[in-house]
């Protein structure tokens, strides 16, 4: 009784994180500062492991489908993809450095940060150009 009790708390707590995910995934389409692919790869994740109905939907949505199918597939990230990713990266970023932050500390965390996704994104595997690829505006 407690193993069942147990399977069905780690199925919607799988399931209440790929919609957070989900959510800031979509929230970083339009907010650099929020990474789209990390959260939507979360997502995928736990989607996978509690519902395939969401995952399904995830891989079809209009915005966010193409990526998360390359994603999925093992194909990589568009060059225009992953230069719209470090643009927006490094805009927000940058922008939060020098106008908002005064600590130095958060200021050295943010800059380490920003270095190591620029460091992902770049060694991150780039697939060629489809004509689904490149009209997707997913990131």
């Amino acid at each position: 009784m407690l193993l069942l009790w147990f399977i069905k708390l780690k199925k919607w707590l799988l399931i209440t994180v790929g919609w957070l995910a989900t959510g800031l995934g979509f929230l970083g389409v339009f907010l650099p500062i929020l990474p789209t692919v990390p959260f939507i790869l979360l997502a995928m994740l736990c989607f996978s492991k509690s519902s395939p109905r969401f995952q399904i939907w995830l891989q079809n949505n209009q915005y966010l489908g193409s990526t998360v199918t390359r994603i999925k597939l093992n194909q990589g990230l568009t060059v225009r993809e992953k230069q719209k990713i470090l643009i927006y990266s490094w805009l927000s970023i940058v922008t939060t450095i020098v106008f908002l932050l005064e600590r130095i500390e958060l200021q050295v965390l943010l800059s380490i940060i920003l270095v190591i996704e620029t460091w992902f994104i770049l060694r991150y595997k780039t697939c060629q150009s489809t004509d689904n690829a490149s009209t997707s505006s997913s990131l």
